[in-house]
C-alpha cells in the first residue's frame, strides 16, 4: 500500500493521523476535519479501513487518562439511534455517492449547531437545563453512526449531544473516549464486510503508529491547559467549520 504513496500523501496523512490523535485526549471534534483529508489522499473506501485500528489506538490513550470520567448512562441512551445509522450508512453507501452522503450529513451538523447556539443564547433555557427527548437522543445516536462511518467524523455529531447534555469537560472526555473505543471496535466489521479494512492496510498502519501516539500526548497537554468555556466554545466553532468543509466539498 506505501509503494504507491507519493511524498505529498503522506505528508497529508500524517497530519490527519496527528490530528486524530489530539482528538482523541484534547477534544473529539478537533479530529473532524482530518477525515475530509484523508478520503481526499487516500479514497474514502481506503480512508474508512486504514484509519480505523489508529483511532483505536489513540482511544487507549485517550482511555489512559479519562476512563474514570465516564457516564454511562448517556452512553446507553445514544446506542439504539448509533447502531441504526451504522446500518443505514452502509447500505447507502451502496446507493449514494460518498460526497452526497457527506453533504446531507454536513446540513444535518450545521442546524444542530445553529440550534444549540441559539439555545444558548436564551437564558431560560442555558439557566434551566431540559435535558434532550428520545427522538433528539435518536437523532444524535444515528448521527453519530452515519458520521463515524461515512467520514471518520463521529465526534461531531457526539460534541453536539454531550454539549447538550451539558457534561463537564472531564466527563465529556471520558464518555467520549469509551463511546468512539467501543464503536470503533463495532464498525470493524463492517469495514471488513465492505472491503476495506485489510491486511494490506493494517500492515500500512505500522508505519503510523507513532504518529498517533505524537497527537495523543500533545493533546493531553493541551487539554490540561482548557477552562470548561473556552472547551465549549471551541467544540461548537469546530463543529459548525467541519459541516460547512463537509458541504462544500462532500
Amino acid at each position: 500500500m506505501l509503494e504507491s504513496w507519493t511524498p505529498a500523501i503522506i505528508a497529508t496523512v500524517v497530519l490527519v493521523v496527528f490530528l486524530y490523535g489530539f482528538s482523541k485526549t484534547a477534544m473529539p471534534v478537533a479530529g473532524v476535519l482530518a477525515g475530509p483529508l484523508l478520503a481526499a489522499a487516500l479514497g474514502a473506501p481506503i480512508a474508512s479501513g486504514f484509519i480505523m485500528p489508529l483511532l483505536v489506538v489513540g482511544d487507549l490513550f485517550a482511555l489512559a487518562k479519562f476512563r474514570q470520567h465516564v457516564n454511562w448512562r448517556l452512553i446507553l441512551k445514544l446506542l439504539p439511534g448509533v447502531l441504526v445509522g451504522l446500518v443505514l450508512t452502509a447500505l447507502l453507501f451502496r446507493f449514494l455517492p460518498i460526497s452526497t452522503l457527506d453533504r446531507i450529513i454536513g446540513v444535518l451538523i450545521l442546524v444542530s449547531v445553529g440550534l444549540e447556539v441559539l439555545r444558548r443564547r436564551k437564558p431560560v433555557l442555558t439557566d434551566t437545563h431540559r435535558p434532550p427527548n428520545r427522538l433528539a437522543i435518536g437523532f444524535f445516536g444515528t448521527l453519530t453512526g452515519m458520521t463515524t462511518m461515512a467520514a471518520n467524523a463521529g465526534g461531531t455529531a457526539m460534541t453536539l449531544y454531550l454539549v447538550n447534555m451539558r457534561v463537564s469537560m472531564l466527563a465529556f472526555m471520558g464518555t467520549s473516549a469509551w463511546f468512539f473505543f467501543f464503536l470503533n471496535i463495532l464498525k470493524a466489521p463492517f469495514l471488513v464486510g465492505l472491503g476495506f479494512l485489510t491486511t494490506e492496510s493494517l500492515i500500512a498502519d505500522l508505519w503510523f503508529l507513532p504518529v498517533v501516539a505524537i497527537g495523543a500526548l500533545v493533546g493531553m497537554w493541551t487539554f490540561d491547559r482548557m477552562n470548561e468555556k473556552v472547551f465549549t466554545n471551541v467544540a461548537l466553532a469546530l463543529s459548525a467549520g467541519a459541516s460547512v468543509f463537509l458541504i462544500i466539498h462532500g
